[in-house]
């Protein structure tokens, strides 16, 4: 966005800040002591944590062995360390094999101010045995998002692969550099887990110079290469409890074009994606019409444009608390300014190319007859 000018009726720029709202996320973590360790007969870890005293919390981050996994965990709380109520029937850990090596470790419980709480991590159907638990950081926890704006991409392919058993859906979203914060998928399945990877370019074809033995300069197109950008989870299921937990969304932060999500379907049948869509958060353009002259301007679209300085953003400190009204922006037009050049008079020889080639053919017959009569002129050479 270094290309936005906003100019008034005297040609002069008006200053202007741009501001990102953000997520608002505060975790604040408690401190506490393990006091029992233990497996049971359906080998699986128990840890009991004690906080002292009764504290409210409401999130807590299980991390477990392993580097590819889906456990389930189950959460209950005490306040006298002998009889346990229910906090979380079922919710699931995961361990993501990708590049990076995914982890989502955090659950979220309903807020409570059990002293003690008792973590039980089931070990996946083919474990042998029983996890091991690393470690378990509880937390108070508060999310304030920041509004969100739908962003509708085109999808361009949409490959099954199954030898590999994986979906490959490839998007585009219109623009580079659009800084979309996540991608939203809708499913037909009522049930499933699946990895999911995420690649970018900004490009789908490129040209290269092809090396030859003459002078001549060739080209070819060849296609771009995708760039890994982040792996994740997507799943959907229900507890025994009745509540139906899901994730389908795909957090992302990148300046790519197009995307290519590569969905991991293992030993399962392909999932029915019904629809994706992108999600940004909007910028604000935070600017003062005093001292300017109406109507205002608003210019965009220069390649070559450099990020604009100006005081305005020293003095506000937090412009997302500035007090503004909304401007109204008109529909986009082509800038006057740039408008296309008249076209150059073609010259004689492009509005003439026939009168011109009969005048090539009628020099070049002349000058043929005058060359084959001076020929005939010269005598044979003779002889002494």
């Amino acid at each position: 966005m270094s290309d936005i000018r906003i100019i008034d009726a005297n040609g002069l720029q008006v200053p202007y800040i741009i501001a990102r709202p953000h997520d608002i996320t505060s975790r604040s973590r408690f401190s506490l002591a393990v006091i029992n360790r233990s497996t049971n007969s359906q080998n699986a870890s128990l840890i009991t944590l004690d906080f002292g005293s009764q504290l409210i919390k409401n999130s807590l981050d299980v991390i477990t062995d392993g580097i590819s996994f889906r456990r389930a965990v189950k959460i209950e709380g005490s306040n006298d360390n002998i009889n346990f109520f229910t906090v979380v029937n079922e919710a699931f850990v995961f361990a993501v094999d990708d590049r990076k090596f995914s982890r989502f470790n955090e659950i979220d419980m309903p807020a409570n101010d059990y002293r003690y709480l008792r973590i039980t991590v089931y070990p996946m159907p083919d474990e042998k045995n029983a996890p091991v638990i690393n470690d378990v950081q509880t937390f108070i926890s508060e999310n304030k998002p920041a509004p969100r704006t739908i962003i509708a991409i085109t999808g361009t392919n949409h490959i099954e692969d199954q030898k590999e058993n994986i979906s490959i859906y490839e998007y585009d979203l219109g623009f580079k550099n659009l800084p979309v914060s996540e991608i939203q998928l809708t499913f037909a399945d009522q049930s499933f887990y699946r990895q999911v990877s995420i690649e970018g370019r900004n490009a789908v074809k490129r040209r290269v110079k092809i090396h030859s033995e003459d002078n001549r300069e060739r080209f070819e197109d060849v296609n771009e290469t995708w760039n890994y950008i982040t792996g994740s989870v997507v799943y959907r299921y229900v507890s025994s409890d009745g509540k139906e937990h899901h994730n389908t969304t795909l957090p992302i932060s990148s300046a790519y074009r197009y995307l290519r999500l590569t969905i991991r379907n293992y030993d399962d049948r392909p999932l029915k994606l019904l629809s994706a869509y992108a999600e940004m958060i909007p910028h604000r353009l935070i600017f003062s019409k005093a001292g300017s002259t109406s109507p205002l301007s608003l210019y965009v679209g220069s390649q070559s444009a450099s990020k604009p300085q100006y005081d305005i953003v020293q003095k506000l400190s937090n412009p997302l608390e500035v007090s503004t009204t909304p401007a109204i922006a008109e529909m986009i037009t082509d800038n006057p300014l740039f408008a296309k050049e008249a076209q150059k008079p073609v010259p004689w020889t492009e509005k003439h190319r026939t009168m011109l080639l009969i005048a090539l053919i009628a020099v070049v017959s002349i000058v043929g007859l005058y060359m084959l009569k001076s020929f005939k002129s010269i005598g044979p050479p003779r002889q002494e």
